[in-house]
């Protein structure tokens, strides 16, 4: 009886235990680096655009934005936000 107990508590601490490494972290995260790609892309109108009626061209502003993160306990995560805009 004291053998199948100890045994039964042995695998439910085996168990949190491996819970606890294979959790994902949900702690606060801090920014590590934020680098900003700025680039001009063209987008064709061959049939006009709710603006104008005629073919025309619009140069757009492309900023992409990668955001580096990192766990601030120490359990070895990081995440990578990009984020695309234009103006």
């Amino acid at each position: 009886m004291k053998k199948s107990l100890a045994l039964f508590l042995a695998v439910i601490l085996l168990v949190s235990m491996i819970g606890t490494v294979l959790a994902e972290c949900n702690h606060s995260w801090y920014t590590v680096s934020t680098t900003t790609k700025v680039t001009k892309e063209t987008v064709a109108h061959p049939n006009g655009c709710i603006i104008y009626s005629f073919p025309h061209t619009h140069v757009l502003q492309k900023y992409e934005t990668t955001v580096i993160s990192v766990c601030s306990k120490g359990c070895g995560k990081t995440k990578t936000v990009t984020t695309v805009t234009y103006k």
